[in-house]
């Protein structure tokens, strides 16, 4: 079916422009030189895509995304906008209003294969028949309990310590998960302090911990899976510490927070499936381990899809940022054609890797050591400095 894109702009030059630009794509143009003329248009147009301003008067981009989101949320929601816009875009990417952001000015060949690629995310991740097939079939799906919701909206309302120590001691679960954590062999610390354990974790890790938690606790298992659970559980928050380390040592940066859990949550279509499908899936683990044959090989040959494509769906479903979607949704296959955010799967597929390594765990799927080319990181001082820097935090024995 012919994709439909209204862009959103009070420069009318601008939106001649991009019509231009799209004259020869198999795409229908709408175009809107205000927030409020496109909200009339989304209400009775099918929309497929926004793509919006986000310095426009009487009505912001962001305002306007907001509200799309609000009422129109299964339209993708795109920002173009300048450099001087770039506190409002990154707070507009955190909260999920936006899912992408293009620069102005932009070169024309770029604007088009990135909503191409955004057509082929929303086709793997919502008309994937085997996907949504699997997901409609099980009997539970996880649920972020609301007092998990409310630790994660007092940290991202920038709230003083003491009330999100409040917010996380209303729940057990999390406490308990805290504590284990800062007093295990992660780290040096013996405490009982809820307060402590913010303090020594920071906010970040708080709310990595929180999220991730969030979809384990969002499902019930047998008894018998916990072991995997928790071996799961560390490969994860591993993943997430070497991610970091990529960024910090050898990208030189900061990791985004709209990139920041992606090590934590890249696996969690395995954790579904192992719910949703107990007895077949453990049947394709003990296949895997006998027969060394690729896991996303037998998931694709039970299912017809593998736990990418199901942890995409979820985390999209979840409305988590693009980028920690694609992390799910591509790290064993980092040089897809359709990766928006390469950064952070080819960080991804290194830390997916190694922390099975660190973990102790055999690792059937295939490792592409281009990715650290494409990173200009040399591979055996990521090596020496993972080693070193995991066993200083007590991850990896010395």
């Amino acid at each position: 079916m012919l994709k439909t894109i209204l862009f959103v702009d009070d420069e009318s030059q601008i939106l001649r422009s991009i019509a231009r630009i799209f004259m020869d794509t198999e795409y229908e143009i709408i175009t809107a030189e205000s927030g409020k003329e496109a909200l009339v248009i989304l209400e009775n147009q099918k929309v497929d895509v926004i793509v919006s301003d986000m310095k426009m008067p009487n009505m912001t981009g962001y305002e306007l995304l907001s509200q799309a989101k609000k009422r129109f949320p299964n339209i993708v929601r795109i920002i173009l906008s300048g450099f001087s816009d770039e506190r409002i875009v990154f707070d507009a990417l955190q909260k999920n209003i936006a899912k992408l952001y293009i620069l102005k000015p932009w070169e024309n060949d770029v604007l088009i294969n990135t909503i191409e690629k955004v057509f082929q995310i929303e086709n793997v991740l919502r008309n994937n028949k085997n996907v949504l097939k699997l997901v409609n079939n099980a009997e539970e799906l996880p649920t972020i309990k609301t007092s998990y919701q409310k630790i994660l909206n007092v940290i991202e309302s920038e709230e003083e310590i003491y009330k999100i120590v409040e917010a996380i001691e209303y729940d057990n679960s999390i406490v308990i998960k805290l504590l284990h954590i800062v007093n295990s062999s992660y780290y040096a610390v013996k405490t009982g302090s809820i307060k402590r354990v913010v303090a020594f974790l920071g906010l970040d890790n708080i709310k990595n911990i929180v999220i991730a938690s969030a979809f384990i606790d969002g499902l019930t298992f047998n008894d018998k899976d916990n072991k995997r659970l928790e071996v799961l559980w560390e490969h994860a928050f591993i993943a997430n510490r070497i991610i970091s380390i990529i960024y910090k040592e050898f990208l030189n940066k900061k990791i985004p927070e709209t990139e920041m859990n992606a090590g934590l949550l890249s696996n969690v279509g395995i954790i579904f499936m192992i719910h949703s499908f107990h007895d077949k899936y453990m049947e394709i683990l003990q296949e895997v381990e006998i027969q060394h044959t690729s896991l996303i090989e037998l998931e694709n040959k039970a299912f017809g899809t593998n736990h990418q494509e199901i942890g995409g769906y979820l985390l999209q479903w979840w409305d988590i940022p693009l980028p920690i979607v694609e992390a799910a949704l591509y790290h064993h296959n980092p040089f897809d054609d359709n990766i928006i955010n390469k950064q952070i799967v080819f960080a991804a597929h290194i830390a997916e890797k190694y922390a099975w390594d660190i973990v102790g765990e055999n690792y059937y799927i295939e490792f592409d050591e281009n990715v650290f080319c494409e990173l200009k990181i040399n591979k055996e001082e990521f090596e020496k400095t993972i080693k070193e820097t995991l066993e200083l935090s007590g991850l990896v024995k010395a």
